[in-house]
């Protein structure tokens, strides 16, 4: 028989260790969220992937590209796009009225 197997602390101290080592595990596992916790926008995205998005992250990655593209298209829509014809119809109106400008 081995000193260490009949050692009472080693045993009641590996006792001690396997139940916090269970207790940590269970606690790092992901749990699924209930549909309490899933915010509606998110079941929206859920319902409008027809199943092609099937986790939480991902629906809200699509949500943050959703509003990265409205944010894009609304500065575009304020500040108006880039038009090259815009700017020689200025040009034009600005020599008919000042002809010197022109030559």
């Amino acid at each position: 028989m081995n000193e260490l197997e009949g050692n009472q602390e080693i045993n009641v101290a590996l006792r001690e260790f396997e139940v916090k080592a269970s207790v940590e595990q269970k606690s790092k596992q992901p749990t699924a969220p209930t549909s309490n916790d899933v915010p509606k926008m998110v079941k929206f995205i859920f319902k409008l992937s027809g199943g092609a998005i099937k986790e939480q992250e991902q629906a809200e990655y699509v949500l943050l590209g959703f509003v990265v593209v409205a944010l894009v298209a609304s500065f575009f829509l304020f500040f108006g796009f880039p038009s090259g014809n815009k700017d020689k119809a200025q040009l034009q109106d600005m020599i008919q009225i000042h002809p010197e400008l022109g030559h």
